[in-house]
């Protein structure tokens, strides 16, 4: 009997522990430790997670070597259409300025009309310079008006047309990185050989990078014994000699291929170094493109003699492929503008 007593006092007393315990969680408010739980795990997924970036944003926001400056001097005739894209593929590759020498004829759309001109402008990394010398070097003499005006400024500067797109190994370089290496320690103008490309069987304009429209090479690799060049900045140019020519701007410096190796040559290397960098030259675009650069912008067609404009219709087809369609279009635009 006594024996039944105490197992019943043990139940009693499990039991009233068990209600004291159900009646403390009952004081205490569920809900409010559950939002704390919460909002304690949120707090953490914003401390530790970090979205994964696209490839593409990668490519855009590579590291730059702030410590090399570079800027672009490039001559504009009649390049509206094309000047955004070279300036935005030059400027992901790590150009810092933009020096764009403005020779379109009055009547022309300004340069300073074009959108990403303007925005360059206002952001401070674009400077255009009105110029018209009458020369027939113009080319040359704003190159020459470019160094000896800013080359104080910069470590190096690239005298390159707005049809021209330097292209770097590896492709993920920046132009800083490019030019910080070592091999060009005892360079003073590095000079980079053309890769010509054809008009990829198009025959109209497109709103695209040129680099984008135009990827095979021309099988006329003759051209690439042409080269431009990347001077580096702050030389006294009063030592050097004017040659006129818009490649290799001035004589009596240290020039060097691409690769690090000095060369002599003045306007041409050859054979040519593309081991570290080209400059895709789209020298022709479409055939219409082509007429309206190579004729349009010399002015009264009556001063054309019949070599010249022979010769415009022989050099397309050196570099691009012939068809009956292209000729037609091409006779076609000749005979309405000129006949």
């Amino acid at each position: 009997m006594k024996l039944y007593h105490r197992k019943n006092k043990k139940k009693i007393l499990y039991y009233k522990k068990k209600q004291k315990i159900y009646n403390y969680l009952e004081q205490l408010n569920i809900c409010s430790i559950i939002n704390i739980i919460i909002k304690f795990f949120i707090l953490l997924i914003i401390l530790f997670w970090h979205p994964k970036s696209k490839k593409g944003d990668k490519e855009q926001t590579k590291n730059i070597n702030t410590k090399i400056k570079v800027a672009m001097c490039t001559v504009c005739k009649r390049e509206n259409k094309y000047i955004k894209h070279f300036i935005e593929y030059h400027k992901k590759l790590g150009y810092n300025h933009f020096y764009l020498y403005d020779r379109n004829d009055i009547g022309d759309e300004k340069l300073t009309d074009v959108q990403a001109v303007k925005d360059g402008i206002k952001e401070g990394f674009i400077t255009v310079i009105p110029f018209h010398d009458p020369a027939s070097a113009f080319a040359a003499h704003s190159y020459y008006d470019c160094y000896e005006n800013y080359s104080s400024l910069y470590d190096w500067l690239s005298f390159f047309d707005v049809d021209e797109y330097l292209v770097l190994e590896p492709r993920n370089s920046s132009i800083q990185d490019f030019l910080d290496n070592p091999r060009y320690n005892n360079c003073e103008n590095i000079q980079f050989n053309w890769r010509v490309f054809t008009d990829n069987e198009k025959l109209d304009y497109e709103d695209k990078p040129l680099i984008e429209r135009f990827p095979v090479e021309s099988d006329y690799k003759y051209e690439r014994k042409h080269i431009k060049s990347t001077i580096r900045g702050k030389l006294d140019y009063n030592k050097f000699k004017r040659n006129e020519s818009p490649h290799s701007v001035y004589d009596n410096i240290k020039a060097c291929t691409c690769s690090g190796k000095e060369t002599n040559t003045e306007y041409y290397t050859w054979p040519a170094d593309l081991e570290y960098a080209s400059l895709n030259h789209y020298v022709t675009k479409t055939v219409r493109e082509f007429f309206e650069k190579r004729y349009r912008e010399r002015g009264d067609p009556d001063k054309m003699d019949s070599a010249y404009k022979s010769y415009g219709f022989y050099y397309f087809f050196r570099i691009n492929k012939k068809t009956k369609e292209k000729v037609d279009i091409y006779n076609q635009l000749f005979h309405t503008n000129y006949q």
